[in-house]
């Protein structure tokens, strides 16, 4: 059996287009699991509709989207467990493609339009990965990249995956509820750590609704605090699992993307309100951060050019410099996202 977990937090608008898509597909042998996370809106009347023998809810306060998702996997009984975002949709075939496969982890693309999830049909191909290319799979947590060309997988999300319920259970899995950004990319990474095969099916079966409450694309309070605690479980979690040796270069080159989307969607982003001696002493703060100083040096070798350009500033403690270019590139990359 299968296990879907959908977290719910005021989806109202798209989510009976999220429940149909899985209650649609040609997969019978599945459980629904619906955690309701404190909703004001009207999910929880919409999610009431829908119960039958094979889907679950579970109402409680609003804790965030991880305890959520850890509510879930408490309740869950499934061999394989998947995740999907109430705003979302999968494809008719997805969960089939999942059941009677051996392997640790599955791997899917993402669908670039949901007509693509429609399109999509015939047989599958795949690729499989041993224990020896687990470290390769890991780098792309850290710093993304296609396993093959043209090929739309999404390293960092939960989604458009399908995990061991075994795993998740022996090794005590779970998402950070103290992240509220970030989580999801270390439960991938523990995850990853824990396994022995991958496999990944060239198919797309998972839409993602972009909203504009996406915190990639928006300034959010407290995102300093949260990512350099996120860099410290990360940091840890490479090192007990003897990985930091062979993803040295990542792990760093992630240190400096995280330092860029701090200082770009919160310290110098127009929206926060901060006197500008705070953001200066929020950066010098930040420069004391061990990691982030041991990065530096592999700002000159690895990294796109405004990366490197913004991290060489802020090293040099150029604020006023550090500061132009983020609020050119926090115009520039909401800009982008609309066009």
């Amino acid at each position: 059996m299968i296990s879907v977990i959908i977290p719910i937090y005021n989806a109202e608008l798209y989510l009976r287009r999220c429940i149909d898509s899985v209650l649609d597909s040609t997969y019978r042998d599945f459980e629904l699991i619906l955690i309701d996370d404190g909703s004001t809106d009207g999910s929880l009347q919409i999610c009431k509709q829908y119960i039958d023998d094979r889907i679950k809810l579970i109402v409680q306060k609003n804790q965030g989207v991880s305890a959520a998702r850890n509510r879930g996997l408490d309740e869950c009984s499934g061999e394989w467990v998947v995740f999907v975002d109430a705003d979302d949709v999968i494809s008719r075939g997805y969960l089939a493609l999942i059941a009677g496969e051996d392997a640790d982890l599955i791997l899917f693309d993402f669908a670039r339009t949901e007509r693509e999830l429609i399109s999509a049909g015939g047989e599958a191909e795949k690729m499989r990965f041993g224990e020896e290319y687990i470290p390769n799979l890991l780098k792309r947590i850290l710093v993304p990249d296609q396993l093959r060309e043209n090929g739309n997988v999404n390293f960092l999300s939960p989604w458009a995956k399908a995990y061991r319920k075994s795993i998740i259970d022996r090794c005590a899995l779970r998402f950070s509820p103290e992240l509220f950004h970030g989580e999801d990319r270390l439960f991938n990474l523990e995850y990853q750590m824990k396994v022995r095969d991958v496999l990944y099916i060239f198919r797309p079966v998972y839409f993602y609704h972009m909203s504009d409450s996406s915190l990639s694309h928006r300034y959010h309070a407290g995102l300093s605090q949260n990512h350099m605690r996120l860099l410290k479980e990360i940091y840890v979690t490479l090192e007990a699992g003897e990985m930091l040796p062979l993803l040295e270069r990542e792990f760093y080159s992630y240190v400096l993307d995280n330092l860029t989307f701090i200082l770009v969607w919160d310290i110098f982003h127009p929206s926060n309100g901060k006197p500008y001696h705070e953001k200066c002493d929020l950066c010098r703060r930040m420069q004391e951060n061990r990691l982030d100083q041991q990065a530096i040096k592999y700002n000159y070798v690895c990294g796109p050019l405004g990366r490197r350009l913004l991290v060489f500033f802020f090293h040099l403690k150029w604020y006023r410099m550090t500061y132009a270019i983020c609020r050119v590139s926090a115009v520039y990359l909401t800009w982008k996202r609309y066009h």
